[in-house]
């Protein structure tokens, strides 16, 4: 894993493009127009974000052979309720292998010891069994079925709602007075 970078935008292109099929189920901005453009705008925006801690993303990268195989988002910064959601999806070819999962935990051991956060909320569709999948194998604990919760393509969908606090990585939170 590691924070995003300007360089990285054909990279990312590429494996958002081998995983459109996969991804666009979930997620909307995951288009079939989605573009080079798309992904350098997305790097920009995302690397403005970190510097003015609104957002974390880093690219999830396959030390064999440095292939961008994913991405894992902490985005929705609340700083004054120290919480955010965190996102996360992997090419297609590699999914089923627990890096998601993984990828998940780093950085929430990021935003928790890096970044002040002390709750992430992991928002997945009702249908998204893959993705709920991912959050209970990170450690994450299912809080409900929200309704109407995400809006796709202009529909409201019902999600469930995850949560990661730092106890759930052996983690301990700090006190301030």
């Amino acid at each position: 894993m590691r924070p995003l970078g300007l360089r990285e935008a054909p990279a990312l292109y590429d494996a958002v493009h081998q995983s459109r099929a996969a991804i666009s189920q979930w997620e909307a901005w995951c288009t079939p127009e989605y573009g080079l453009l798309d992904a350098k705008l997305f790097l920009q925006r995302s690397i403005e974000q970190w510097h003015v801690h609104a957002a974390y993303d880093f690219n999830i990268i396959d030390r064999s052979n440095g292939l961008v195989i994913g991405s894992v988002a902490i985005n929705q910064v609340s700083q004054l309720n120290q919480m955010a959601n965190l996102g996360y999806w992997v090419r297609e070819g590699y999914t089923g292998r627990g890096i998601a999962a993984l990828a998940a935990r780093a950085a929430a051991a990021f935003a928790f010891s890096r970044a002040g956060l002390t709750r992430l909320e992991i928002v997945a569709q009702a249908g998204n069994l893959r993705s709920q999948r991912v959050a209970e194998k990170a450690g994450a604990t299912l809080e409900c079925l929200a309704r109407n919760r995400l809006v796709f393509h202009g529909e409201p969908r019902d999600a469930k709602v995850f949560s990661l606090v730092p106890a759930d990585l052996g983690l301990l939170v700090p006190v301030h007075p």
